[in-house]
């Protein structure tokens, strides 16, 4: 699925804080379960998301 978001559009749509978004984010790639970058999000791991 392709949209085009900002971070601060999916902070808004989670009803948090872009700051919150990109540390979340972060940590998430960290533990393999997306990638990102400044032009896509690959959810690796979606079972890890819930």
């Amino acid at each position: 699925m392709r949209l085009n978001l900002t971070h601060q559009d999916i902070a808004n749509l989670t009803a948090t804080t872009r700051q919150t978004l990109t540390s979340t984010f972060n940590k998430l790639e960290r533990n393999c379960s997306i990638t990102y970058n400044r032009r896509k999000i690959l959810i690796r791991k979606p079972e890890e998301l819930l």
